[in-house]
């Protein structure tokens, strides 16, 4: 396969990663807030917890995928 082909292959899996995270991100929110509503503080924190965890992943894919964007560019190849 061609770096070209790679490269954007490297690229959508990153974006797909970057949607699962916010995804699983947001949906531990949801149960925290049930479970924070149901008195169960200690679990809901914990969840917290985990879905800042899941959102920093997210904006850590971002940057590497802003960083081979450029690099995409600058191999004079279509934009992603």
């Amino acid at each position: 396969m061609n770096n070209r082909y790679e490269m954007l292959n490297l690229m959508r899996t990153m974006a797909n990663g970057i949607v699962a995270a916010e995804v699983v991100a947001d949906h531990v929110a949801e149960v925290a807030a049930e479970l924070d509503a149901a008195g169960e503080n200690a679990a809901a924190d914990v969840l917290r917890m985990l879905g800042r965890n899941h959102r920093v992943r997210s904006m850590e894919l971002q940057g590497q995928l802003a960083a081979f964007s450029g690099t995409y560019a600058d191999l004079g190849l279509p934009r992603f």
